[in-house]
């Protein structure tokens, strides 16, 4: 089910009971590493049934017409879910919790990038700026008493964004294995593939990425103003133009989850 997974799937697995509460001793230790990387109001729950790779949704994704996330979940769980709230579904299994963490944080990243309004010729700049923060974020877990190990993270966060930047194009990488590796982001092979990826691809020193880029609110926001904030971060650092209003893409929450 994992890369082919939509919203008739996610609602199938919810109303077949494959959708569940972790263990509270589980859930509260991820729920709070998270956090520390993406200060955005979630919930975390385990998805049975052959889901392969974390989906992260906003809850008001609709998985049928007028059938929204949220509502599905709070009627077949025993859960309360404010609106606006991220919804963190996890795979079964013996995934190591740090490559966990670091998938979930990438499919969050590119969640708030479909939600955000980033220019098109940004995007992959605004990705790439996005998992290096992310990456440094996670560093300095361990310093505020979080098991979390940078390698297995950083390996998480390659599957992640391997499936977003490969797609059909993997031959074109001169190592097939970049992505595995705990140090793909620094790798200048990465860039050069980026930069023929897309053309508009600017290669951000990451060494100029600020360490607090994803540190837009000292307490959890809704997910909609954490995309926002997120947006405004990305903006000043690129030096891309503000726009004067920022409608959020809400329909498309789930674009590159869900497919």
């Amino acid at each position: 089910m994992g890369k082919q997974m939509r919203g008739g799937d996610v609602l199938r697995l919810i109303w077949r009971n494959g959708v569940a509460l972790p263990d509270t001793g589980f859930g509260l230790r991820f729920r709070a590493a998270l956090s520390s990387i993406l200060p955005v109001q979630v919930v975390i729950l385990i998805a049975k049934g052959g889901c392969a790779r974390p989906l992260v949704m906003a809850d008001e994704l609709e998985l049928a017409p007028a059938l929204p996330l949220g509502d599905v979940l709070v009627e077949e769980l025993p859960l309360d879910l404010p609106y606006g709230t991220m919804v963190v579904m996890l795979p079964e299994g013996e995934i190591p919790f740090s490559q966990l963490l670091g998938e979930t944080v990438g499919e969050a990243l590119v969640l708030a990038q479909s939600l955000g309004g980033v220019p098109m010729e940004h995007e992959t700049d605004a990705l790439y700026i996005m998992a290096h923060a992310a990456m440094r974020r996670a560093a300095t877990l361990v310093l505020e008493r979080h098991d979390v190990d940078p390698q297995g993270f950083c390996r998480g966060l390659g599957r992640c964004l391997s499936r977003h930047w490969l797609a059909e194009r993997r031959p074109l990488l001169p190592d097939p294995m970049l992505f595995m590796r705990s140090d793909f982001l620094w790798q200048r092979q990465l860039a050069v593939y980026l930069a023929d990826l897309d053309p508009g691809f600017s290669s951000p020193d990451p060494l100029l990425v600020p360490e607090d880029l994803l540190s837009v609110s000292d307490a959890p926001l809704r997910l909609s103003e954490w995309a926002a904030r997120t947006e405004i971060m990305l903006r000043a650092v690129m030096g891309a133009p503000e726009r004067e209003d920022a409608p959020l893409k809400s329909n498309l929450a789930a674009r590159f989850n869900l497919q």
